[in-house]
């Protein structure tokens, strides 16, 4: 019997059933006797993209306004932004617009830049600033940030004078 998992199925799965799949094809000792803990680390927490002003003009291009909007809110608030403020941004109130956000920009950097490994991503999320209810069942607020050097390619795109 042959199975197939194209990378993008295979990144859709559970932690659980990924490791349950490398230990089977792999041995049950691999994922324990790989790479040190630092390099691990540097693969599940990666920084997001830094624009160049080029990439920002490209990437601006047709982009719906509210998009727009809370784009240049990371402009303003220089590189973090939280979840509250971006959906106050553009009057919405369902988390769920904020995740279609981040997918249409990671979307479109990853054509504008030919990432085929679909890796690239524009926004990030601050773990350790996450605010949680009091029995931690669902998130109230959290940060949401871009590189230093990608709020200040959007404050000049948008005109925002340097503090």
């Amino acid at each position: 019997m042959r199975i197939v998992i194209e990378q993008s199925e295979f990144r859709r799965l559970s932690d659980g059933t990924k490791r349950e799949i490398i230990q089977t094809l792999a041995g049950a000792d691999f994922l324990s006797s790989k790479a040190p803990e630092k390099k691990r680390a540097n693969l599940l927490w990666k920084e997001p993209f830094n624009l160049t002003p080029d990439l920002a003009a490209r990437l601006m291009h047709g982009l719906p306004e509210h998009h727009r909007v809370r784009l240049r809110l990371f402009a303003k608030k220089r590189g973090r932004v939280s979840q509250k403020e971006l959906l106050a941004a553009a009057n919405d109130s369902d988390m769920k617009v904020l995740s279609h956000f981040q997918a249409v920009l990671s979307r479109r950097l990853r054509r504008l830049v030919q990432d085929p490994e679909k890796q690239i991503h524009l926004i990030g999320w601050d773990f350790k600033a996450t605010k949680w209810n009091e029995d931690h069942s669902a998130i109230e607020d959290g940060i949401y940030y871009v590189t230093d050097a990608t709020a200040a390619t959007l404050r000049d795109h948008f005109g925002l004078k340097s503090r």
